[in-house]
């Protein structure tokens, strides 16, 4: 028994080796600096063969005309691993250090579908989102002729729809535990930040709806959205401490 327990020791930090995303598959070969073997790779689809490569470039050749394309093809490598956050470093350092880079609009959009792509629903923390948003708009209001300006604009329509539903759901909630001033609050905010969001008419309703269980008309209601000044309510932090809050993100 002693003996087969020894075993199992040794045998777990191979199962953990083996486990650890694509740095196995990554790591089984050396990489060559050769810039146009990797971009061969990258091509043909074969994209754990051309990551080594690229990083190979980058390490021995940082500062060269083609630095900053292997920085960017090593970022889209790692997208098409699903390795978000390694592809979002490389296109980082190429806006950073490469700031006269032809690429620097193409490396701003990736980096923010980057985010897009590690965001969550809308009843989950929307931090994520947020940033995602605000690079698709600095990007469409740096490059607005850029040939892919009309994926950023899709996409942050689709991002403000989420936190637009983020703030709903909070709406939603406190209505729920009939905590009428923090849900007429988030629901204000939500009309007044995202006018142009698929959730309007259905906040509309809710706002209604809370406006008529605290005994004012629907005249006041409409009066109330309109002049609202975006004031949290005054026992919203206490009910922060006490985990109640349904919303602590910007969406």
């Amino acid at each position: 028994m002693s003996r087969r327990i020894v075993d199992l020791f040794c045998i777990l930090p191979l199962l953990s080796w083996l486990g650890c995303g694509g740095s196995l598959k990554e790591g089984r070969r050396e990489g060559t600096p050769d810039f146009r073997a990797a971009k061969g790779e990258f091509d043909k689809g074969n994209y754990l063969d051309a990551i080594p490569d690229f990083k190979a470039y980058v390490e021995q050749y940082p500062g060269t005309d083609l630095t900053d394309d292997a920085l960017y093809y090593l970022g889209l490598s790692y997208i098409q691993e699903k390795e978000y956050a390694l592809a979002s470093a490389q296109f980082d350092r190429l806006l950073r250090d490469f700031p006269t880079s032809p690429l620097q609009a193409d490396a701003l959009l990736e980096l923010a579908r980057c985010d897009d792509l590690q965001s969550h629903p809308a009843p989950l923390d929307q931090t994520e989102t947020a940033r995602a948003l605000t690079r698709y708009n600095q990007f469409v209001e740096q490059y607005p002729a850029h040939a892919r300006v009309g994926e950023a604009k899709a996409r942050v329509q689709v991002l403000r729809d989420r936190l637009a539903e983020k703030l709903l759901r909070s709406g939603q909630l406190y209505l729920k535990l009939r905590r009428y001033p923090a849900s007429e609050f988030y629901l204000k905010r939500m009309l007044r930040e995202y006018p142009d969001s698929k959730w309007v008419s259905e906040a509309t309703r809710l706002l209604r709806d809370v406006a008529a269980r605290q005994g004012r008309s629907e005249r006041e209601a409409k009066k109330g959205a309109a002049d609202s000044t975006g004031q949290e309510p005054r026992h919203k932090a206490n009910e922060r401490g006490r985990g109640i809050e349904a919303s602590k993100s910007p969406g």
